[in-house]
């Protein structure tokens, strides 16, 4: 099952040790990616406080990019 934004910026907000923001395309990725699974960058921003940022920015709009997680049905 799928987590929604808010679910998940939730988790990356209450640790945003364990996650990294791609400077490319802004994806939230955990920190031990090497690249970003979203585009492939290979550059990111650890900050923790930019980090819970982006999960909060990300949470306030509704999902409509379509990444590698998600399945048809």
């Amino acid at each position: 099952m799928r987590q929604d934004y808010k679910e998940i910026a939730t988790t990356v907000v209450n640790d945003p040790t364990n996650y990294k923001v791609c400077v490319v395309c802004g994806a939230i990725v955990d920190k031990a990616s090497p690249t970003c699974p979203d585009c492939l960058a290979y550059r990111f921003d650890s900050d923790p406080g930019r980090v819970a940022d982006r999960a909060v920015d990300m949470a306030a709009k509704p999902q409509n990019a379509v990444s590698h997680h998600d399945t048809l049905e």
